[in-house]
C-alpha cells in the first residue's frame, strides 16, 4: 500500500513514492543538461549537489555516488525506449509509416535533457554497458525489423535490402543531427529528416504506396510527446492523417476564417 505524506495546509495529499519518482526525475534531468554541455568528467559532484534542484540528503537517498547517477541516466533512457516501439506500432498504419514515426520520436528525444546526458555518458565511456554502438545497434534493429515487415507486405521494391536501408536511416538522422547541432546551423532537424524522407522514400517503396503517401500530409504530421524519460508518462504517437478535403483544408489555413 502506498503511503502518504502530508502536504502544507491547504494542498492536495502527494502519494509518497510518486513524489520520490518525481524527484528522481529532476534531479536525472538536471545532471543530464550539466552532462550535455559539459561532459560526465567536465561535471564535479560538487556542482550538482550544491547546485542541484534538491538537497544533498535527496540526492543521496537516490544515487549513491556520480557513477551511479550516470548509469541511472542510461538506464532511464533505455527503459523508457521500450514503450515507444508499441505505441508506433499502434499508431501507424504499415512498416513503412510506422519507420517514420519510429524516427520521429528519436528526433523527438534529443531534445529530452536525460537523453541528452545520457548520450554523453556513453560518448564519454563511462558505463560499461551499453555502448553507443549498442544503442545505436537496437535501433537499427527495430528499423530493420520495420523494413522487413514492409518487403513481406509488398509495400519495398525488390532491389530494396531492409539492413541496408536501415543502416542508412540510422546514419542519415545521425549525420543530420550533427549538422544540426553545429555552430551556426539554423536548420531544423524536423525539416532535415522531412527532406530526407521525401528523398529516400521514393527510392525504396514500392510505386504504390508513393503515391500514396504523396497525397497525405506527412510533412505536416504532429510531432509525438511523451517519447522521452523526463516526460513519458505523457506518451502519445500520432497516426499521419490521409488527405484533408477541401473544406477542412481552408478551415486549417492559416490566417483564413470562415
Amino acid at each position: 500500500m502506498v503511503s502518504e505524506v502530508a502536504p502544507a495546509v491547504g494542498g492536495p495529499r502527494v502519494p509518497q513514492q510518486a513524489r520520490a519518482r518525481a524527484t528522481r526525475r529532476v534531479l536525472l534531468a538536471a545532471a543530464g543538461e550539466h552532462f550535455a554541455v559539459h561532459g560526465f568528467h567536465g561535471t564535479p559532484l560538487s556542482e550538482l549537489l550544491e547546485h542541484g534542484p534538491a538537497t544533498k540528503g535527496a540526492f543521496y537517498f537516490h544515487f549513491a555516488s556520480k557513477q551511479a547517477l550516470a548509469e541511472a541516466l542510461v538506464a532511464a533512457m533505455t527503459q523508457s525506449w521500450d514503450q515507444v516501439l508499441p505505441a508506433v506500432r499502434g499508431a501507424a498504419g504499415d512498416a513503412l509509416e510506422a519507420l517514420v514515426l519510429l524516427t520521429d520520436a528519436v528526433i523527438v528525444r534529443l531534445d529530452d535533457p536525460i537523453v541528452r546526458g545520457a548520450g554523453r555518458v556513453l560518448r564519454d565511456r563511462v558505463v560499461a554497458s551499453p555502448t553507443l554502438a549498442e544503442v545505436s545497434g537496437w535501433w537499427r534493429d527495430q528499423a530493420e525489423g520495420l523494413l522487413l515487415e514492409a518487403r513481406d507486405a509488398g509495400l519495398l521494391r525488390t532491389e530494396a535490402d531492409p539492413a541496408w536501408v536501415a543502416g542508412e536511416v540510422v546514419a542519415g538522422l545521425a549525420g543530420r543531427a550533427t549538422v544540426h547541432d553545429s555552430p551556426g546551423s539554423g536548420e531544423p532537424l524536423w525539416d532535415l529528416m522531412n527532406t530526407f524522407w521525401a528523398g529516400l522514400l521514393p527510392l525504396i517503396a514500392a510505386p504504390g504506396w508513393v503515391e500514396q503517401w504523396a497525397a497525405r500530409p506527412w510533412q505536416q504530421r504532429a510531432r509525438p510527446v511523451g517519447v522521452g524519460p523526463h516526460d513519458v508518462d505523457r506518451l502519445e504517437i500520432h497516426a499521419i492523417g490521409a488527405l484533408p478535403d477541401a473544406d477542412a483544408a481552408d478551415r486549417a489555413a492559416p490566417g483564413r476564417r470562415r
